[in-house]
């Protein structure tokens, strides 16, 4: 089942934070996350439960996408899963939630950004119903 995201789901978060995404962080640094967006509008913030052992083995992420000179959408900022659940399904099930909910909100796109050598994840992403309409560099300066 696909439901909004509690604090007690960070631990899980965290394995899949690590083996999907390549991403190190920690239990309690998600609780604090989870706590400080969960209820922000600007995100969507959304995990799959298995409904036969109550584990979340996905999550996904999104923040409103509102341009000045364009139509506003949403941005996809991560989708997971854990692999051990993938290809069942999940990764589309929570697109699939987001898709609906922007939709409901009177959004009119979903855009998301993917690592250029994942190409597993971009053949996913086009499975789906989302095309790729650009090549960009990204740039970044930390401060």
């Amino acid at each position: 089942m696909i439901r909004k995201i509690q604090t007690q789901d960070a631990q899980a978060l965290e394995l899949i934070c690590r083996t999907s995404l390549g991403h190190e962080t920690n239990t309690a640094f998600l609780t604090q996350r989870i706590q400080e967006l969960s209820g922000d509008p600007t995100y969507y913030i959304a995990v799959y439960e298995d409904d036969s052992n109550h584990q979340v083995q996905g999550f996904i992420q999104a923040e409103r996408y509102n341009l000045l000179y364009g139509e506003n959408g949403w941005n996809v900022i991560a989708l997971a899963v854990h692999p051990q659940a993938q290809s069942r399904g999940i990764g589309k099930k929570l697109l699939i939630s987001l898709e609906e909910y922007a939709a409901g909100e009177g959004y009119t796109f979903i855009r998301l950004n993917c690592n250029i050598v994942r190409t597993e994840a971009h053949a996913f992403y086009q499975h789906v119903g989302y095309e790729c309409d650009k090549t960009q560099k990204r740039f970044i300066k930390k401060i």
